[in-house]
């Protein structure tokens, strides 16, 4: 185990991961440059490298100004203060609670409570959490202690959605639990209310009826500038505690190809942004503003969230939209996850170790409940996660994102490939197999680039079904010896014999017995396996000339693997026989299976000719 600082870092081997590489091309230029080139908050970066893992430190004194990205009496104490007045909770409450927090802050600050070393942290990214098994936490906890051994250890903000496995190995480990804050989530897999759709729906339209284009921010190179304004007016102007950067943080990560940054544009103009990173199959947006100068009438905030939203959904991923306009976000789908701070502080004094339990007393049974009621009151009492804290931790939303994207692109495959099946079909065979798929896709809970396109591609298989009785009627209007003097040139054929494999569709009776008949007269070695449908069911047929039944095959060993295919059976002569099934979509596989009988039955011979 290495620990590696701006001066060293260059030494560092960097394994093949993805992990390893966003720790080398985004985390290590912050380190060589200092946190205070790029953010307003102080702080040490170092790096350790564990094995195949890379793992970003931020490293903390007494640092009471930053933000509360690294400073726990700014989260707890100095936000919670300033937002007691006496308009929302009444003079005389309002000095109470000012009171009992200031008293609280005095002996946390007492306590060192932001002598810290955040493990982890990735500064501004989520869901990066490194998938530490017990052996590995224990090491990493050793070696921190030994080289800081006045530091509290601490893991910031796990989403248990993301990292349940983490943080029960911290638990596992004596790491002790404080509430964080909530974060918003909506996974791909998540039914949504027809009103839910309704408002992405309006929303959707906001950006254009505006006049605004959504642009690649590499389109525009030379925008950092007015994403730094953008940012401020929004975050760091309002609130006094936010984290800000600088002009120079947006122009590199923006020609870094760090995040990916959309801009809405109108008239040359950038109104608004947002900038996105994708981890753990989730999409987070470090990074947010538009001009708060323009009416809201323009609808540029819900445009923009619609967007991001988008941007995720569309491709099976799961979005975080992070915590802020609970009730905005609520209506959109979005569902509350809590998010929990991990620390170990076992090596340090007694004193600190009380200052950390009284700490965890006052958030996870203060500022935990108080999430609780605001959050149920937003989202029903159908949130998961927001209760005491309870041992071993789950997701909150049910599946991980890795696990609903995962679902997801298997139950999108199944469909392409059950759709696929019915476009083999014909007719109101073709159009029964359809119907169950026209439901699931046309009542897809979220919108996906894949699904928009089986939708697109369902309705053009249902248009040519509804069209095929009269092709069919066409088809049989061919002579049958016409049909079958074609059929035999389109044969699969192994030296002299060939075999005539093919779906007719609906035909009547009488032509197909005399198709039959033209193919079984025709002259040399000729084995046939013909499909039709008479509504919901297959009628199958087989046959094989006097010179293939000499060769050992004959018209009862092809159905013996036709029927089955089919869920069927059928019976009759050497020469002729004939049979039924129930299951249209197996018919491509009936006569894929007498393809392959004939051929083993015929080994050494080459094929050659069409398919039927």
């Amino acid at each position: 185990m290495t620990l590696y600082d701006a001066d060293t870092v260059d030494a560092c081997a960097w394994p093949e991961t993805p992990q390893a590489r966003l720790a080398r091309d985004y985390f290590v230029p912050l380190m060589k440059r200092g946190s205070t080139a790029f953010l307003s908050d102080r702080t040490t970066l170092r790096l350790l490298a564990m094995d195949d893992l890379r793992i970003p430190l931020a490293i903390n004194e007494a640092e009471y100004g930053n933000s509360p990205l690294h400073s726990l009496w700014v989260r707890y104490i100095g936000l919670p203060v300033a937002a007691v007045t006496a308009e929302t909770y009444g003079a005389a409450r309002a000095v109470v609670m000012r009171g009992a927090m200031r008293t609280l802050g005095g002996m946390l600050k007492a306590a060192r409570i932001d002598k810290c070393v955040y493990v982890d942290h990735w500064l501004v990214l989520r869901n990066l959490s490194a998938g530490l098994d017990e052996v590995q936490v224990e090491r990493l906890t050793a070696f921190l202690v030994e080289r800081f051994p006045g530091h509290a250890i601490v893991f910031p903000a796990i989403n248990p959605a993301n990292a349940s496995p983490l943080l029960n190995t911290l638990a596992a480990r004596d790491y002790g639990f404080v509430y964080g804050s909530h974060t918003r989530m909506t996974l791909p897999t998540h039914e949504v209310s027809r009103q839910v759709r309704e408002n992405r729906r309006r929303d959707g339209r906001l950006l254009e009826a505006a006049g605004y284009r959504v642009v690649d921010g590499r389109e525009m190179p030379d925008c950092a500038p007015r994403l730094r304004e953008l940012y401020r007016s929004l975050n760091a102007d309002k609130y006094h505690s936010t984290l800000d950067f600088t002009e120079e943080w947006f122009a590199w990560t923006l020609r870094e190809g760090v995040f990916q940054y959309w801009l809405a544009v109108k008239d040359g103009r950038v109104d608004g942004f947002y900038a996105t990173h994708i981890s753990d199959d989730t999409v987070w947006s470090p990074l947010f503003g538009y001009d708060l100068s323009l009416p809201q009438e323009l609808g540029l905030y819900r445009g923009l969230v619609h967007r991001l939203m988008q941007d995720a959904l569309e491709v099976g991923l799961t979005i975080e939209l992070g915590p802020g306009a609970d009730p905005f976000k609520s209506l959109r789908g979005s569902q509350p996850v809590p998010r929990w701070t991990a620390y170990y502080v076992k090596h340090l004094s007694g004193f600190r170790q009380y200052a950390w339990r009284t700490l965890q007393r006052y958030v996870n049974g203060g500022v935990r409940p108080a999430a609780n009621a605001m959050l149920r009151k937003i989202d029903g009492d159908g949130i998961v996660g927001f209760g005491p804290l309870t041992l071993p931790f789950t997701p909150p939303t049910g599946q991980t994102p890795r696990e609903a994207a995962r679902a997801l692109r298997e139950q999108v495959d199944a469909l392409e490939t059950s759709l696929e099946s019915a476009a083999r079909l014909e007719g109101e065979a073709r159009l029964r197999a359809l119907s169950p798929l026209s439901e699931t896709l046309h009542n897809w809970p979220q919108p996906m680039r894949r699904v928009v396109a089986l939708r697109e591609r369902l309705t053009r298989l249902e248009q040519e079904a509804r069209r095929k009785p009269a092709q069919a009627v066409a088809s049989a209007s061919v002579p049958p010896a016409d049909q079958a003097r074609q059929l035999l040139q389109d044969a699969t054929r192994w030296g002299d014999t060939a075999l005539v494999a093919a779906h007719v569709g609906e035909v009547p009776a009488p032509h197909l017995k005399a198709l039959v008949e033209s193919l079984r007269q025709a002259t040399g070695s000729v084995g046939v396996v013909l499909t039709a449908t008479r509504g919901d069911k297959v009628v199958l047929v087989t046959a094989a000339s006097d010179a293939l039944r000499g060769q050992g095959v004959d018209a009862g060993q092809l159905m013996a693997q036709a029927a089955p295919c089919v869920e069927g059976k059928g019976g009759g002569s050497p020469e002729v026989a004939w049979g039924g099934g129930s299951r249209a979509d197996g018919i491509e596989a009936a006569l894929t299976a007498t393809r392959r009988f004939l051929e083993s039955r015929l080994a050494g011979a080459v094929p050659s000719g069409g398919l039927g």
